[in-house]
């Protein structure tokens, strides 16, 4: 069964181009249910809502309770005001880890939840149908008016157990994309999006479903761009293990102890990606296990290093000679980079309809720690990969991995999830979760 999700204000006006729109996409989607919240508007005085001729929208009041769309997900009515700024706060404490919840709010926001189980959790929030109704006289209304956001969730129910979600944000005149779908004053055209930014990639850790999903999903999009984050993965020369003999001998078993291996596999990998798909332009982010190869030569004594040791001296050398990014002259001494192929450098702004696509994520503000919580807090709006733990914010989109979830390193409860991020040619994006 296959529902669309969304918020309404009482006393808002609709966005009837998003509702044209809305509409078209169920009939063309078989969508069987149009689920909309109904959330305070200015005051508890307003009551008024709007009328609608499609028998497949229902207003949605929920308890505590909240309602089960399957097993694993649920819709909830926390109950705060539409004024909320973050409406996520808080409640990825209080809700039951049993599910997944959709829940309503005139903001788009996703956040995946730490867990101990095999399946993944994740809380996320609707965007409105309706024009925005706040107390324009109070900051806090205010900000709330610059941070509505039109759309709604796109969910799939499967079976009992599994699901498909799909975060749909809308322009503010009511337009919107879906995968190669562009929902434009109720016509529908094909329209190619601009890039596919791709879960952090980590050659040698990839995980085979994963990767071969990808192949499907940029068959079906033929994006413009697709955008590499951590492709190198840095096993041979990680200093975090530099001193565990037990995983250096474990990599020795694994044949993965190889600096120049490792590089060739990457290129391998790059070099397969171009040819397979000539017309797309590839972009590598320089990311920070990129910058491993650096720390590598720069700060230790790789001459003690004896498999590694030659490789190491090439690319001392090759590094001296130019300020391009590492990775690449890595990779240049292994093979030529297909002309379809471009390094961004750590401070090289690549923008696309004013969302950044250049920067990993591992570098904060000022040189802090980058996280998509401080990046939220600026202007900058950038689609980030490094936390594998994807994420919507107010200002962006953290991309999830596309490594196996469980790696030696990762024990315990992890939020880690396989996805990618999909930038449109009106500037809006989305994440496409993958889950096997």
């Amino acid at each position: 069964m296959n529902y669309i999700i969304s918020t309404i204000q009482y006393n808002a006006l609709v966005n009837k181009v998003l509702l044209k729109n809305m509409l078209e996409f169920a009939n063309r989607h078989d969508v069987e249910v149009i689920y909309l919240y109904v959330m305070p508007g200015q005051n508890v005085e307003e009551t008024l809502l709007p009328t609608f001729d499609d028998d497949r929208i229902q207003f949605l009041y929920l308890g505590k309770e909240g309602m089960k769309l399957n097993s694993n997900l649920k819709l909830h009515d926390t109950a705060i005001l539409a004024s909320q700024i973050n409406p996520l706060t808080g409640f990825q404490t209080k809700l039951s880890n049993s599910h997944s919840y959709l829940l309503p709010s005139p903001k788009i926001r996703y956040l995946s939840l730490p867990n101990t189980s095999t399946h993944p959790r994740f809380l996320a929030t609707t965007g409105a149908l309706t024009h925005g109704n706040y107390k324009l006289h109070t900051a806090q209304g205010r900000k709330a008016q610059l941070e509505h956001q039109y759309g709604f969730a796109y969910v799939k129910v499967k079976n009992s157990r599994i699901f498909y979600y799909h975060p749909v944000m809308a322009q503010k005149n009511g337009n919107f994309n879906y995968m190669r779908e562009q929902y434009y004053f109720g016509e529908v055209y094909d329209q190619q999006p601009e890039a596919l930014i791709l879960g952090d990639w980590h050659v040698g850790d990839t995980c085979p479903k994963t990767r071969e999903r990808t192949f499907i999903i940029m068959d079906a999009l033929k994006p413009k761009r697709v955008v590499f984050h951590d492709l190198f993965n840095g096993k041979s020369i990680n200093r975090h293990e530099a001193e565990n003999h037990l995983s250096k001998a474990m990599l020795y078993q694994q044949n993965q102890h190889c600096l120049e291996q490792e590089v060739k596999d990457c290129h391998k990998e790059l070099v397969y990606f171009a040819k397979k798909y000539p017309n797309i332009l590839f972009l590598v982010a320089e990311s920070n296990h990129d910058l491993f190869l650096a720390k590598y030569i720069g700060m230790e004594n790789f001459l003690e290093d004896g498999q590694n040791s030659v490789f190491a001296c090439k690319l001392f050398v090759a590094t001296m000679n130019n300020k391009q990014p590492i990775l690449k002259t890595a990779m240049e001494i292994i093979g030529d980079i297909p002309k379809n192929v471009r390094f961004l450098a750590e401070d090289e702004e690549y923008r696309v309809h004013g969302v950044g696509l250049d920067y990993h994520g591992h570098r904060g503000v000022n040189g802090a720690r980058g996280s998509g919580a401080s990046f939220d807090r600026y202007n900058l709006k950038l689609i980030t990969g490094h936390e594998h733990t994807p994420k919507i914010y107010a200002n962006g989109m953290v991309v999830g991995t596309s490594t196996k979830l469980k790696l030696p390193y990762t024990v315990g409860a992890g939020s880690w999830l396989n996805a990618h991020g999909l930038l449109y040619p009106s500037g809006k994006y989305t994440l496409l979760t993958i889950i096997h």
